[in-house]
This record gives C-alpha cells, structure tokens and sequence, in this order.
C-alpha cells in the first residue's frame, strides 16, 4: 500500500494521524462509558476494530451485551430521577452544551482522524462530519431556554398548564456511515433534559468513544450521556428493555421494522430514520453540467454509502445522452484509494461483506440488461474494501439496481419524456427519504416538490443540510423528523395539570 500521509503527527499503518487520535489507539480496549465512567465489559469480550481502507486491525474495542446495556440503562435511569440534567435551570444546560460544542470543534481533527480510520470516511471530508455535530448542538443548545408550555383558556374556574417535558431515557442507535454526527442524532435528546444511552455501530466506535470523553469534560453530568459497544444483540435488548422510554435508530429498513415491531410490545414511540433509494430529476432545461456533477457526486460522496445518494437519476430523454456524456467525464478522473490519501475521491466500503454485496448489484445490473456506460478503476488501492464508481445506462425502473438500495457506488440513469411521467417513476418505489429537481422552470420546480413523495426535497442542488431545518423520510424510509424544531417532538410529551380556583 502507498498512501500520501495526511497532515499529522504521528505516523500510524501508514498515515500521519494526530497525536491525540495515536494515543487513543495506544491506550488499549476501547471502553464503554456508563455512568460517567470507563468500563470494560464483565465477560471480557473484545471485538477487532478494522481499517477498511487496508484491512489491517488498528485495535479492540470492549464486546457489550445485555448486562452492560443494562447497567447503561440503569444509570441513565438514575441520572433522570435525581434531576442531575433535567432539572439544571435552563441556561445552564445551554452554557454546557455549547462547551460541548466547542470541544468539539476544538477537537476535530482527532474526530476526523478517528473516523477516517475505522469508517473509511475521506479524511478531507471528515471534520466536516465532526463541524456538522458541533452545529448541531449549537443550534439545540439554544432550546433549553425557549421550550415553554402554554396555559389554554378553560373559564374562571380553572387555571390549565400543559408542560412539556422530557421523555426519560432515549437509545439511540447509531450507524457507521457517519459515526462522528452523533450529536446530530443525541443533541435535541440532551436539550430537551433526557438521558441518552448511545449504541455506535460495532464497526466504528473510536469518535463515538472519543465524543463521550468530551461530553464529560463539557460538564454533561455522569450517567447522563453513556455509551455501550456491541452488535446487533445490544441493539435489541436496548429496544426491549423497560427502563428504555423511547427508541431513535438509523439503519436497514428490515432493522427499522423489527425495531418497530418490538418496541410495540413495550409501547416505546421509535423514531426511524431508514434506508433510501432517492430520485433526482433532471429536465431538458436544467444547467446540464451543473446537474451532472451534482447528481453523480451525490452517488460518490462516501463511496455511495449515504442514505440521500441520488442512486435513481431521472433524465429527460431529449438531453438522456448528453447527460450520460456530462456524468462520465466528470466522473473520469476520480481516485479510489486509502482515506487520507489527499488525492482520493472515494475510499473504501465499510467491510468485506458490504463489498461483495455491491459488486454483485453490478453484476445482477449487467444481467438483467443495463448498459454498464462507466467503469472506474481501482488499480492503486490494494488490500482494502474497494469499488471504483459505476454508471449504468437504459436502467428501467423494475430492476434490481433502481428498487434496491446498493449501498455503494452505483448510479442508474434511467430516461423519461415528460412530467407525469418522471413523477410516476420517482415515486414507484418503497422508499421515500429524498428527492431532487434541476429544472430552470421555477413553476415546474415547485410541482415536482409536490408531486415527490418523499421527507426532503432539493431545487436545483442536493444534499443540502442545516440543524435549523427538519429531516425525515416517508414511506418505507422511516418516520419521525431529526434536526429543526420539529425533532424536539421526538424527545418530549405534554402533560396537562389543572389547577381549580377556590
């Protein structure tokens, strides 16, 4: 393997990470967080912590189960009861969790070095993920103080406070394709007063480990914000347990629907943030280029293991070649290789399993008769899970590729002739997270938007993200919104108090 050294300190499988990053890799098992405190697992049990990009085990991290899920539970559980967080005056948990903040964007280049390391995630592209946690907690942090109840009109008789109020204790379920964004997922939890207990994905604990350390030094009090490692075991007794009031989960639809199916037997509201297979369109009017590049880097961001990858690229078939034409020369010149290599436009998948998995997509692709129009190359990048990006051509709408999500990089460009008919084909499938528009006509734009069953529309850009703004999905997508005002439904209830006046 040669790879450029990203700009860092210590020099580590054969990239230059920060100091801070090295010495967490150094320190031996990576531990659970419960009840503000580090602790391995009772059994012993460690599981390898791989980098995808060259297959080699960069360390351990502690093998949860249900005991330690339960200890987790317990001390959120009692982080809530005594009001350790939900009962701080307001602005004081706001000053905590902008500290927090600040952390972390103090500390993002060990969050970005950690995730490029166990989750493949482009080094360049990964303090990103860790600046999109901060601001998450920024924007929420400001909620604490504005979150008040009301006091409806019921006649002299009787004064009416409805208060809202935190839940309880939240899980969350976190997956590997952004592992640093845990604060977009957890933040409106903590602002609402909550107790949170986090499972990462198995694959990519180390930022999630790290974040926890940095939550504690915020000042989120103990017991408040715990981590348990652990596989899909943990994630179910999490689901299943009593002391658990809610459930937030981003993953697989079939995960999504056994989390759903579970939760009902203990009555936990599930919030789902579930799998895509998103349509972009592009009418014969659209900047040509503009929508090429933005369609196609849509597919490449993150190797195509993105929920809002715009897999299913609709295009007027007046302008069906030239598109086609557009998408491959910008695709062209694009590297697969090791994540901190500068020079990379893709890195690796997350396993082995889910790189086999893509590269039998191509195939079924070619077998059921889509044109493989573009192939890219991965001669450079040996020992890691690698797919160079793929487009196919004259992909109808019934085929594996265009109703399954990939997971990958795989773009099927599929034509159509008119509006009625783009509208119909968006919207013939399971899924319902996201959508895109590239047209000049603003009254056509705006149609679209509404004929597009989906939680997120995009006009002439794409996977465009802000905390202020809300985020969810429809359909077999999920349910539930993160992010903006409404994500704070989802970690409170309202509870009525009449009060008679004598």
């Amino acid at each position: 393997m040669t790879t450029t050294p990203y700009s860092g300190e210590v020099e580590f499988d054969g990239v230059s990470i920060s100091a801070e990053a090295h010495r967490l890799l150094s320190a031996g098992t990576v531990p659970h967080l419960i009840g503000g405190r580090e602790v391995l697992s009772e059994s012993g049990a460690t599981r390898d912590i791989v980098n995808p990009s060259t297959g080699s085990v960069l360390g351990h991290v502690a093998a949860g189960s249900a005991a330690e899920l339960d200890r987790a539970v317990l001390a959120a559980r009692e982080a809530f009861d005594d009001g350790r967080w939900r009962n701080l005056v307001p602005r004081e948990r706001e000053r905590r969790l902008v500290r927090l903040a600040e952390l972390i964007e103090q500390n993002a280049s060990v969050v970005g070095d950690l995730d490029a390391l166990d989750a493949g995630i482009l080094r360049r592209y990964a303090d990103y993920i860790a600046t999109y946690s901060a601001n998450a907690l920024r924007y929420f942090a400001g909620w604490p103080t504005k979150m008040a109840g009301s006091l409806p009109p019921v006649g002299p008789d009787y004064v009416v406070q409805e208060r809202i109020e935190p839940v309880g204790v939240m899980g969350v379920i976190k997956p590997w394709n952004g592992p640093a964004a845990v604060f977009a997922q957890c933040a409106p939890a903590l602002a609402a007063g909550n107790s949170v207990v986090l499972k990462p994905a198995e694959h990519t604990p180390l930022s999630a480990a790290y974040l926890g350390t940095l939550a504690l030094e915020a000042g989120i009090p103990d017991g408040v914000f715990n981590i348990v490692h652990g596989d899909a075991a943990v994630g179910r007794a999490m689901v299943e347990h009593p002391g658990v009031n809610r459930i937030s989960f981003t993953g697989s639809v079939g995960t999504g629907r056994a989390i759903a199916a579970s939760a009902a037997h203990t009555f936990k509201k599930v919030n789902l943030e579930l799998g895509g297979k998103s349509p972009v369109l592009v009418f014969a009017d659209a900047d040509l280029a503009t929508a090429a590049q933005m369609a196609t880097h849509s597919v490449w961001n993150n190797s195509g293991q993105v929920c809002t990858a715009g897999t299913r690229t609709f295009v007027q078939r007046s302008i069906y070649e030239d598109f086609l034409d557009e998408a491959v020369r910008y695709s062209s010149d694009k590297k697969v290789g090791n994540a901190f290599d500068p020079q990379t436009d893709l890195g690796p998948l997350i396993t082995p399993e889910q790189q086999a998995k893509v590269q039998r997509y191509i195939q079924v692709g070619q077998e059921e008769g889509a044109s493989l129009r573009y192939l890219g190359a991965a001669d450079s990048a040996t020992g890691g899970n690698y797919v160079p990006p793929v487009i196919f051509a004259d992909v109808r709408n019934d085929m594996t590729i265009a109703r399954e999500e990939i997971f990958g990089p795989v773009m099927s460009v599929i034509p159509f002739e008119d509006e009625d008919e783009a509208y119909r084909l968006a919207n013939d499938s399971q899924f319902g997270l996201a959508g895109g528009v590239f047209t000049r006509d603003i009254a056509r734009a705006h149609r679209a938007a509404d004929a597009l069953d989906v939680g997120t529309v995009w006009i002439n850009c794409y996977q465009v993200t802000d905390a202020a703004v809300s985020y969810g999905g429809a359909k077999s997508s999920g349910y539930g919104r993160s992010l903006g005002r409404p994500a704070l439904d989802e970690y409170t209830r309202c509870k009525s108090v009449w009060s008679r006046n004598y």
